[in-house]
């Protein structure tokens, strides 16, 4: 039986019901996180939190209480799903007008991103598909997610494994899943949020890191020869944690391998997690 949890109660995912009028469903009027739950917990949970609360500020959305039990929310889910290693999404919908928001979480098994990704990289292609860094939307995880998903049927029709968006002035924002960064002499450079860089969670956490790794960390703006020309290159999210970046549109970058400090930054933000309490298998 699939468990979901819907508006305070948990329900099984056949009787979960959203209203048809939710402007969610009728304009994408909402919010999502995407999570990895390790028995129950979640690495820096507060800051997906953080972010959710921003981004239903900016859509207008007013957070439903039961969001300051969080923790206990998913740890239940993850018990009754019998799910050890959890992928969790959290959907905030604005609701229909006049309404109130549904807040729905659902689970399912963490199919963990084959070792062998980040043994030997992963290859992406750049999107056609633009991101709009003018608009709110690019700093918060909306419905509205379009884009990503045409970015990403493009990375899977050519072959690679994710694809890079660009912005209106044609400098790198983002993958369609993750946030990138470059290793550019000892520096460790990500695209600034005013590129269209979604504020990640995992992101933070390795901008955080750098310095234990021997790089400063610097947001500036990166150009696709900035990307093509650097030494080294990776991709994070909440799931796949540090992943590297090899191939961008079938050239390599650097020596086409893992790089020395994308090695570094990945045992760094493993053994974070695992400093957290939040325990997770050693990274290879």
């Amino acid at each position: 039986m699939t468990w979901v949890y819907l508006d305070g109660a948990f329900v099984t995912a056949e009787e979960a019901r959203v209203a048809a009028g939710d402007t969610a469903v009728l304009f994408g009027h909402g919010l999502f996180e995407t999570f990895r739950a390790r028995r129950g917990a979640v690495y820096l949970l507060d800051r997906h939190l953080a972010r959710l609360r921003a981004g239903a500020e900016t859509l207008g959305i007013e957070p439903p209480a039961e969001l300051a039990g969080l923790a206990a929310i998913v740890r239940e889910l993850s018990e009754r799903c019998a799910f050890e290693e959890a992928r969790v999404r959290l959907t905030l919908t604005a609701g229909a007008e006049g309404g109130r928001p549904a807040l729905l979480i659902q689970a399912r098994p963490a199919l963990d991103y084959p070792e062998h990704l980040y043994e030997q990289g992963i290859a992406a292609v750049v999107a056609s598909v633009r991101r709009n860094e003018t608009s709110p939307l690019s700093r918060v995880k909306s419905l509205n997610y379009l884009d990503n998903l045409l970015a990403r049927q493009q990375a899977r029709n050519a072959g690679a494994d994710e694809a890079i968006l660009l912005n209106t002035r044609g400098l790198v924002a983002e993958g369609s899943a993750s946030n990138l960064f470059v290793v550019r002499g000892a520096e460790l450079v990500t695209p600034p949020l005013d590129d269209g860089a979604l504020p990640g969670v995992t992101r933070g956490a390795v901008l955080a890191l750098a310095a234990a790794a021997g790089l400063r960390p610097v947001e500036a703006s990166l150009t696709l020869d900035d990307l093509r020309n650097a030494e080294e290159a990776f991709l994070t999210n909440a799931i796949a944690g540090v992943l590297p970046l090899v191939a961008v549109d079938g050239a390599a970058i650097g020596a086409a391998a893992p790089g020395e400090g994308t090695q570094r930054l990945r045992a760094l933000y493993e053994n974070a997690v695992r400093e957290s309490g939040v325990v997770r298998p050693d990274p290879a």
